[in-house]
């Protein structure tokens, strides 16, 4: 913290006060009490009466150490002082007067809403009561009317400005109160966003691992399957099945190295662009252009696959374009897993005005099933990739034979996309 940011004395005491309210308002007490006092002995109250006056004195400044902490007891407390004093020892206003006002004043600020219009009626019964009895009981011409009213009228007037000194500090304490509560609702949203942002980050990073990891995985299995085979007849097709093997594990190899590169390389809020054209090794995502290598890439690791690609292929842009690939990664992972690396599949990309439609069936396993691996995501991720950019995913049997996967994604949003 720079020496302009430090806070200065006066700032540390005003803080210092606010967080320790029942000292502040003891000290307070403290004053009102020994004000009384020296009012009591300098002859504001009769010699007779200054003993009584004292102890109300102690009484009805008490409370005055609650005023914010429990405004509405601390109030109540010297009203009852105030109103039995007044009916008991009629001559004692001038130990009662200021811890009257103060508690006044704080039942309005302090107090719920109903108590400022009590306070205020009770302020004003108790400031005008002596001096409305004087006005009906005067003797003829003492003292003249104008006085009596005027000796009326002050006390509604302080009354009115305890009132609105009250309110006005009422006001300023829900404004301030409002600010906090807005700042904190805002700061609970940011931190709800990128909450969120994190967590569609590492839902994002979850389908780019199952789709690499598993497609690599699924079609080394398969190769081994076949090499183990192979090598029982014929050697040297075992050594190219081998080669095969070792060729994928290192695109798998490079896949992962660059998700932990983008891992290790994301922006201070842990989010990258879920349409990113390259990932952070450099390299471009896969597009629908590369779906052809894709497929001749699983034929040579031994499923029988072809592909047929129908209308004008267009650029799709870089999300769409990777969900398509994706997708068909993810649907030919799937005949392998769970159908055999001997089941015949098709792909199909169908490029229409408005939408691109990508198809992926199997024929039906041939032989022996093997036994999938359980717990996998592949469907929900296939959906939500297409969901992210208007499309659905539909799977199911096919009436045929086999499964189907259907992909339809819209193409007409992303036609400015480079």
């Amino acid at each position: 913290m720079s020496a302009a940011e430090k806070p200065t004395l006066v700032e540390r005491f005003v803080t210092l006060c606010r967080r320790n309210p029942v000292v502040v308002d003891a000290v307070l007490a403290a004053l009102l009490l020994w004000i009384a006092i020296s009012w009591t002995l300098e002859g504001k109250v009769a010699r007779a009466e200054q003993g009584a006056a004292l102890v109300v004195a102690v009484l009805a400044a008490a409370p005055v150490v609650f005023r914010r902490t429990h405004p509405i007891p601390a109030a109540v407390g010297t009203a009852v002082v105030a109103g039995v004093a007044q009916l008991a020892v009629p001559g004692l206003v001038a130990a009662l007067l200021l811890p009257a006002l103060v508690m006044g004043y704080s039942a309005i600020a302090y107090g719920p809403r109903w108590a400022g219009a009590v306070a205020f009626l009770l302020l004003v019964a108790g400031a005008t009561m002596p001096s409305l009895l004087r006005l009906l009981t005067r003797p003829a011409g003492d003292p003249p009317l104008g006085v009596s009213l005027w000796l009326l009228g002050f006390p509604l007037g302080v009354a009115a400005g305890v009132w609105l000194a009250g309110s006005l500090r009422r006001a300023s304490f829900r404004h301030t109160e409002g600010l906090r509560e807005r700042a904190r609702l805002l700061e609970e949203s940011r931190r709800q966003e990128v909450r969120i942002e994190l967590l569609a980050e590492r839902s994002r990073i979850s389908r780019e691992v199952h789709d690499v990891v598993a497609h690599s995985l699924s079609g080394i299995i398969a190769q081994a399957d076949g090499g183990q085979f192979a090598a029982r007849r014929d050697p040297a097709k075992a050594v190219d099945v081998l080669a095969g093997i070792a060729d994928t594990g290192r695109e798998a190899l490079a896949d992962v190295r660059g998700l932990l590169e983008m891992l290790r390389d994301s922006g201070v809020d842990g989010v990258a662009d879920k349409d990113a054209t390259s990932d952070t090794a450099g390299r471009p995502q896969p597009g629908t252009d590369d779906v052809p290598a894709l497929v001749e890439q699983v034929r040579a690791g031994g499923l029988p696959v072809d592909l047929v690609v129908t209308g004008t292929p267009r650029p799709a842009g870089t999300g769409p374009g990777l969900t398509a690939y994706r997708v068909v990664q993810e649907a030919l992972t799937n005949v392998i897993k769970h159908a055999g690396p001997g089941t015949p599949a098709h792909v199909r990309l169908e490029w229409t005005d408005d939408e691109l439609i990508v198809r992926v069936r199997d024929e039906g396993a041939r032989g022996p099933v093997p036994r999938p691996p359980r717990g996998g995501h592949g469907l929900t991720g296939m959906r939500e990739r297409a969901a992210l950019h208007g499309g659905s995913v539909e799977t199911g049997p096919h009436p045929d034979g086999g499964w189907s996967v259907r992909l339809r994604l819209p193409l007409a949003t992303h036609r400015g996309e480079p």
